[in-house]
């Protein structure tokens, strides 16, 4: 029994001990299962199979260890099977673990999936809060990383460095400390802030020598090294990088050696490592950026034939290197003195390239080469595409110089109007440096000057100078608005600018012949003292031009010596043409007025002498045959009869057949007739008229022989030769003539309707144009003397019609605006005168100015008469006329000082018409301001100074009998307008005299 006992004891405890064992597989068996079926599942994709089987783990097992991982994964699996909610899974999940490490790692994921989807600000959002629950030190340098790569892709680059910067210097000893840094040296880079890059590359060097990325930043540091022109620190940085390089980077290595080395202009090195870059990339297209440095390198030491033979070798392909090195080529070529090679280079560019990068350089150096060889239709040819093919001038980075050079180009093949036309494109184009605009309008400015149009030309001058007076194009454009005025004979402008150019810009060039140039003006004005400064000046301090048609120098002293001989002074100019006697050419000139100088200051002697002198020392001098009839003179003048004769014959004899005989044999006459010897007067006039029947002295042999006749008592033989001269002359241009004189000379008698009777049959009978004008114009003089007006007025306009190019057109214009005038019809008149303007030319502008000018103030348009009579000042700034124009605006302007200044300026100097009128207005002036008194003495001042003019002495009278009503004096008032009745008649004036008399008796 005890066996039994012992065996069933047995037996029970193995039963126990099988169920204590199954017991405790029955508790471990679920959390293992359920846990780790949900997480197979999860990975298998089958999230909501996942979610059941986790669930149940977390329902059954709520504080097990592994609950915070199924409550990740649950809310992981939610996410997935639910994405429109997943960002509240997620977020519950980090609200119940906020400080567990699967809540870092859910927000690490939420940031890289904001990342993936460009929500670079929420991102940051996530990586901050990962933080922010407290990170150890390796995670929270990662958060900073991925925050600052964020920043980064967001562009806020400026935050990416902090926060590179930032993990730099909190956890120096994280493996991301230095991946920051060079993050933060490769962001500087990328902007190309070069300084900045090299500071923070050499920042992670310095901390971190010995790290991998620190090697391998090496190269960066050389590129920024590079790139900031660091060149001997670049080489350095490369050299240093070279062991931790691969294959590839160690090629770029040697290149960017190369150009430093070139940079350096260390020569023989760069060589050295070109070569070895050509060693590394023989046969691929690399191999071409070694050629294109030696070409640089063999242009900087000007080997040019060896670099364009490198520049050729780079140009293989149809990138752009290859555009560059085919332009460099060319250019190398050129400079090498093979034009005909660089244009062979350009030519093919040409033929390859027909757009793209470097087509408008390449193509516009093309031109400029053409241009310099001559051949300016080719020029043309190569910049028309280039124009053409452009979407606007605004679409070609270098507009303005293309449309200058073919604005040149233009001018150079004589194709003036479509240079100019070129030129104004060039000046409109937008987004062009201003300075190639301005160079476009001054070449513009340049061809309108040299195609003489002036008057344009002028205005584009003066409008640079005005616009930029300090820069050369401007300074330069105010010489040539000067010289502007003076080929269109506006002297008194002409030397105002040569004269400012002088003073503004002394040590220019051009100031030598703008001394010349102010001369000449001054000169041409009459103004011969103003004119001797400059033409000195010019003489002592400038050298003349090596070349020239006439020697600066010659002229200059020609010209002094004229001015001191127009001024009197004669000595003077003998001295100073006595420096030009050996000239050639000129010395005759100078000789010639030397005997001139002598014959003024009326030593004949010096001057017979000199004149000799002249003929044994230049007989071949145009100016012979005068001195020869000056000797002649210089006798008949000091009434040396029969010497006078003998060297008029003497003319006659060596120069027959030349105007100077003609007027020889005249002055025979003249001698005989001064000699009282009437009788060989008329023979020697009639000489004229038998001999030089087409001279121009037949006129004045008509006059002598009328005089000498009457001297003989026989005043009608001088018709009766006339009519014999006629008869037998009937064609010759001098008998046409004699008809005109014959009306000429009943006009000048005052027999205005025997002068309009002779001119009408002129006009009928003439088989001449010549005179036609002339003779309208005498005829419209007739009828305006003799009060039909009617009749002038259409005399006039048949010359404006008929002959607009003749001489008399202007002075007809002229008159229908005075006639116009005077009959009240003032729009008509600044019609009249603005045609005058336009069509006058020069000669004319004074007057229409002035004449528009009055016609504005007598419709009281007071600021446009001012703009005419400022702009006839323009012209000749001491214009009395303007300047009495002027007083009248200030007149109507109420400004009596300002008027009276400027008449008084006229009536102190001018005796004329002019002088009398601004005499008067001062006493309208004086009037006006309530000085009866001074006006009185002004207006007396008009009677006394100015009687010839009556009838401003007529109004000035009228006016004086006002004053004295104005001041209560009848009977000075009633004896002037008796006088104004009884010594002007005809006036207007008189006729308001006596109203005014009739009223006060």
């Amino acid at each position: 029994m005890v066996k039994t006992l012992k065996f069933f004891s047995s037996l029970f405890l193995l039963v126990l001990g099988f169920i204590a064992m199954s017991y405790a597989q029955e508790v471990q068996k679920p959390s293992t299962q359920f846990y780790q079926q949900g997480v197979t599942l999860f990975d298998q994709g089958l999230y909501e199979e996942a979610i059941g089987e986790l669930e149940q783990f977390v329902s059954h097992y709520e504080d097990h260890q592994l609950i915070p991982s199924a409550q990740l994964y649950i809310a992981r699996a939610r996410g997935q099977v639910d994405s429109v909610n997943n960002l509240s899974y997620y977020e519950q999940f980090i609200a119940d673990y906020p400080h567990s490490s699967s809540a870092t790692k859910l927000l690490f994921e939420l940031g890289k999936q904001a990342e993936g989807e460009k929500q670079y600000g929420k991102a940051i959002e996530y990586y901050q809060r990962a933080l922010d629950l407290g990170l150890p030190k390796k995670k929270a340098a990662e958060a900073y990383y991925w925050m600052g790569e964020t920043s980064a892709k967001a562009e806020d680059t400026e935050q990416a460095r902090q926060y590179f910067l930032t993990l730099a210097d909190k956890f120096p000893g994280s493996d991301w400390a230095p991946k920051a840094l060079y993050a933060r040296g490769r962001l500087f880079l990328s902007e190309n802030k070069y300084d900045a890059s090299t500071d923070a590359f050499e920042l992670l060097k310095e901390r971190y020598p010995n790290a991998e990325i620190t090697r391998r930043t090496a190269m960066a540091l050389g590129e920024s090294y590079y790139q900031q022109e660091r060149y001997e620190e670049a080489i350095g940085a490369f050299e240093d990088a070279m062991p931790y390089l691969d294959e590839e980077m160690k090629t770029k290595a040697v290149l960017l050696i190369a150009e430093s080395y070139n940079y350096l202009e260390n020569f023989d090195k760069a060589s050295a490592s070109y070569l070895e870059y050509i060693n590394r990339t023989k046969g691929t297209p690399q191999e071409r950026d070694a050629h294109y440095g030696l070409g640089w390198l063999y242009h900087k030491q000007e080997i040019y034939h060896w670099a364009s033979d490198e520049f050729e070798k780079a140009s293989k392909g149809e990138d752009e290197l290859a555009r560059k090195a085919i332009y460099y080529k060319a250019v190398n070529e050129k400079l090498g003195s093979r034009y005909r090679e660089a244009m062979d280079t350009f030519r093919g560019f040409g033929e390859r390239f027909k757009e793209g990068p470097w087509v408008e350089q390449t193509y516009y150096e093309w031109a400029i080469t053409a241009y310099e060889v001559g051949n300016y239709s080719e020029t043309i040819e190569v910049l028309l595409p280039l124009v053409r093919n452009a979407e606007s001038a605004d679409s070609l980075a270098w507009a303005g110089k293309i449309y200058t050079l073919l604005g040149e180009a233009y001018f150079a093949n004589e194709e003036f109007t479509r240079s100019i036309q070129a030129f104004e494109a060039a000046e409109q184009v937008t987004d062009v440096d201003p300075a190639v605009k301005r160079e476009a309008r001054f070449q513009k400015a340049w061809v309108q000057y040299s195609n003489q149009a002036y008057e344009e030309a002028q205005a584009n001058f003066e409008s640079l100078y005005d616009e930029v007076p300090n820069e050369e194009v401007g300074t330069e454009a105010l010489f040539w608005s000067a010289d502007a005025y003076y080929n269109m004979e506006e002297f008194g402008p002409a030397a105002n600018q040569f004269s400012q150019f002088i003073q503004q810009y002394s040590g220019h060039e051009l100031v030598g012949p703008a001394n010349y140039s102010l001369g000449w003006s001054y000169f041409k004005m009459g103004s011969y003292e103003q004119a001797i400064d400059p033409l000195n000046n010019f003489l002592q301090n400038y050298e003349a031009p090596e070349t020239a048609l006439y020697p600066y120098d010659t002229d200059t002293r020609l010209r002094i010596g004229d001015a001191y001989y127009a001024l009197d002074s004669y000595d003077q100019a003998i001295a100073t043409y006595k420096q030009a006697l050996n000239a050639e050419p000129g010395g005759d000139y100078a000789l010639f007025q030397i005997a001139n100088s002598y014959y003024r200051s009326e030593r004949t002697y010096d001057a017979v002498t000199t004149f000799r002198r002249f003929l044994e020392t230049y007989p071949g001098s145009q100016l012979s045959q005068q001195a020869q009839y000056n000797i002649a003179y210089i006798y008949l003048n000091t009434g040396n009869y029969s010497q006078a004769v003998e060297e008029f014959q003497t003319v006659i004899n060596k120069y027959p057949g030349t105007s100077w005989a003609a007027r020889s044999q005249y002055n025979i006459g003249d001698t005989y007739y001064n000699a009282g010897d009437y009788d060989k007067a008329i023979a020697a006039y009639e000489a004229v008229m038998q001999k030089y029947p087409n001279s121009d002295y037949i006129i004045e042999a008509a006059n002598g022989i009328e005089y000498a006749q009457a001297s003989t008592g026989n005043p009608d033989g001088a018709s009766s030769v006339l009519e014999d001269f006629l008869e037998e002359n009937p064609q010759t241009s001098m008998a046409d003539r004699l008809r005109f004189r014959k009306a000429d000379k009943l006009m000048q008698t005052g027999d205005y309707q025997a002068a309009i009777d002779e001119f009408q049959q002129y006009i009928r009978i003439t088989n001449s144009e010549d005179l036609l004008p002339d003779a309208h114009y005498n005829l419209a003089n007739a009828y305006e003397q003799n009060n039909s007006m009617a009749e002038a007025v259409n005399a006039y306009q048949t010359i404006v019609q008929e002959y607009p190019d003749s001489e008399r057109a202007g002075p007809a214009l002229a008159a229908l605006g005075r006639i116009a005038a005077k009959r009240g019809n003032d729009q008509q008149s600044y019609d009249y005168y603005s045609q005058l303007l336009e069509q006058g030319g020069n000669k004319f502008r004074l007057e229409a100015h002035i004449g528009m000018g009055n016609a504005q103030i007598a419709m009281n348009n007071i600021s446009e008469a001012e703009q005419e009579y400022r702009a006839a000042l323009q012209i000749n700034g001491s214009h009395a006329p303007a300047n009495v124009g002027l007083g009248k605006v200030a007149l109507q302007n109420g400004a009596y000082q300002d008027a009276k200044d400027l008449l008084s300026l006229v009536a102190e100097a001018n005796t004329t018409q002019v002088g009398a009128e601004a005499q008067y207005l001062i006493g309208v002036a004086d009037q006006r301001n309530g000085n009866f008194q001074e006006a009185i003495q002004s207006y007396s001042k008009v009677s006394v100074l100015y009687e010839a003019f009556d009838s401003w002495v007529a109004k000035s009278l009228l006016k004086k009998a006002e004053c004295f009503i104005e001041l209560e004096q009848p009977g000075e008032a009633r004896q002037i307008l008796n006088t104004l009745t009884e010594n002007h008649p005809d006036t207007p004036q008189a006729q308001e005299a006596q109203r005014l008399l009739n009223s006060t008796n």
